[in-house]
């Protein structure tokens, strides 16, 4: 689990930066798939628009040095992953997704947050899947490498 620094600087980042479509956040109230006035695509108001689905994960909490007075007072780095799931309805097309997951790659691309400390690198983007069990939805996923430097 990355810690509530490094969540909180990319909610932030992408609440300010992402605009394209809307963005469901981890524990947080259910986006209305259903209602076009919020989600709309504007060439059919009937068909809901993509939406996201933002996951990050922790894959390193390491000791970078050595010799503080507690093992704690040491620098501790951390990395890890952000996925991002763009969300349309099935049978919409791949051009549409994959436009979103490319801009949300794009998004991070040389990005740095907290004053530096917090680093994205690679981006990988999936080849799409169903997005959910009754497959009226499909889904291409974003993962973004993520790195934060304790100060």
């Amino acid at each position: 689990m990355a810690s509530d620094v490094v969540y909180d600087a990319i909610k932030d980042y992408l609440t300010v930066q992402w605009t394209l479509s809307p963005v469901q956040w981890p524990n947080e109230p259910q986006i209305d798939t259903t209602d076009p006035t919020t989600r709309g695509d504007p060439n059919n108001p009937a068909r809901p628009a993509p939406w996201v689905l933002f996951q990050i994960t922790g894959t390193l909490y390491a000791q970078e040095t050595i010799g503080a007075a507690s093992q704690a007072a040491n620098r501790w780095d951390e990395a890890g992953l952000i996925w991002l799931h763009v969300v349309v309805p099935a049978g919409t097309g791949g051009t549409i997704v994959r436009r979103h997951a490319k801009a949300l790659a794009d998004l991070f691309r040389g990005t740095t947050l907290l004053s530096g400390s917090l680093m994205f690198g690679d981006a990988r983007l999936g080849e799409g899947q169903p997005g959910n069990v009754d497959g009226s939805e499909y889904m291409v996923s974003v993962s973004i490498d993520w790195q934060y430097i304790e100060a």
